[in-house]
C-alpha cells in the first residue's frame, strides 16, 4: 500500500525483500501502488526481488515516483499498464473458473423474481484468501459482500483489500436500496488494486465498471468462453434487465421500421403500418 503519513519509531517500512520471489506475482504486487524502503534492496543486492525490479523498470513493467514524506528515503512503485497486461496467466483463468463454479451455487432470494448466479474470489500474492457466491451468509447477499464478509466479520466496511484482485463473475453491482452499499463502492473503499468481471450487467442503471475505472482500479475480464458459460447460465435472469432492441438495415423503408425502446416496460415505438408485424418480430439479421 502507499504510505502517506511517517511511521512511529522502531516501525520498519515495507522492504523490496518482502515482495514475492517469483515475476509474475511481483509484478502483482504493485497494482495501486506501494511504498517500499528507498535502500540498497533496489540498487545494489543481490536479492531475487532486486535482479526483478530492475528488469521491470527495464521493460516499462513498473516506474517509480517519490514518496511525500519529509525526513525519509522513500519510493512509490506503481505496476504500469503494459505491466498489467504482461500477467494475465493460466493461474488467472483457474481464479475465473472458480468464480464461475461458485455462481452455480447462488441461494436466490424467495421472492418470486429471477436472481444472477454471482461467485467471487479474491487473490492476494496469487494465493486465494476468501471466496463467496450470492446468498451465501444470508438471503439477498451479493457475492462480493459474502466474500469480503469472511474477511472481517465484524465490519465488512473496513476491509484491506490492498493489492489484491476480486474475480466475480458479474460487473459489481452501482445502487443499492436505501441502507445498503453498492458492491463496487465496496471495493473502491477497500482499495482493492483489481477487478477482473465475467460479464456486464445489461441494466442501464448499472455503472459499476465506470465507478471502478474513476478510482483508477485495474479492470479484466474472463477469458472468452468463460464469459460465454456465464452469459448462458444467467441468460434468463439478464433477458429480464433489458428487453432486446429490434435493429433494422438503414435500407429497410421507413414504412416497415419498427424498434423497442425503455429498459424494462414492454412498450413499441412504430410507424402506422408497422403493427400488424410488431408481434412476430423478435429479432432482425442483418446482412
Amino acid at each position: 500500500m502507499l504510505i502517506r503519513t511517517k511511521l512511529s519509531p522502531g516501525h520498519l517500512y515495507p522492504q523490496l525483500t518482502q515482495f514475492p520471489g517469483n515475476y509474475h506475482d511481483f509484478l502483482a504486487a504493485f497494482r495501486g501502488g506501494q511504498t517500499v524502503d528507498r535502500n540498497t534492496y533496489l540498487t545494489t543486492a543481490d536479492t531475487p526481488q532486486t535482479h526483478m525490479y530492475k528488469t521491470a523498470l527495464t521493460s516499462g513493467h513498473l516506474i517509480t515516483q517519490g514518496n511525500p514524506i519529509q525526513g525519509e528515503s522513500l519510493v512509490d512503485i506503481f505496476l504500469t499498464d503494459e505491466g498489467a497486461d504482461s500477467i494475465f496467466l493460466p493461474r488467472d483463468r483457474k481464479f475465473c473458473e472458480l468464480a464461475v463454479e461458485l455462481a452455480k451455487k447462488s441461494v436466490h432470494e424467495n421472492d418470486g423474481e429471477l436472481h444472477p448466479h454471482v461467485g467471487a474470489v479474491v487473490v492476494k500474492d496469487g494465493q486465494i484468501i476468501s471466496t463467496g457466491f450470492r446468498g451465501e451468509t444470508g438471503e439477498g447477499r451479493h457475492a462480493e459482500f459474502c466474500a469480503l464478509k469472511k474477511l472481517n466479520e465484524a465490519d465488512v466496511d473496513h476491509v484491506d483489500l490492498s493489492g489484491c484482485t476480486v474475480y466475480t463473475a458479474l460487473e459489481p453491482c452501482s445502487e443499492r436500496k436505501a441502507g445498503k452499499t453498492a458492491c463496487a463502492v465496496r471495493l473502491i473503499n477497500a482499495n482493492a488494486a483489481r477487478v477482473v468481471s465475467g460479464m456486464p450487467d445489461k441494466d442501464k442503471d448499472v455503472y459499476g465498471f465506470s465507478l471502478l475505472l474513476e478510482a483508477n482500479i485495474h479492470l479484466g475480464l474472463f477469458p472468452n468462453d468463460l464469459m460465454q458459460e456465464l452469459s448462458a447460465l444467467n441468460k434468463q435472469w439478464s433477458d429480464t434487465r433489458r428487453k432486446p432492441k429490434v435493429f433494422h438495415h438503414p435500407t429497410t423503408p421507413a414504412h416497415s421500421r419498427t424498434f423497442r425502446t425503455t429498459n424494462r416496460e414492454p412498450r413499441w415505438k412504430t410507424t402506422s403500418t408497422s403493427m400488424f408485424v410488431r408481434h412476430n418480430m423478435l429479432t432482425v439479421s442483418i446482412p
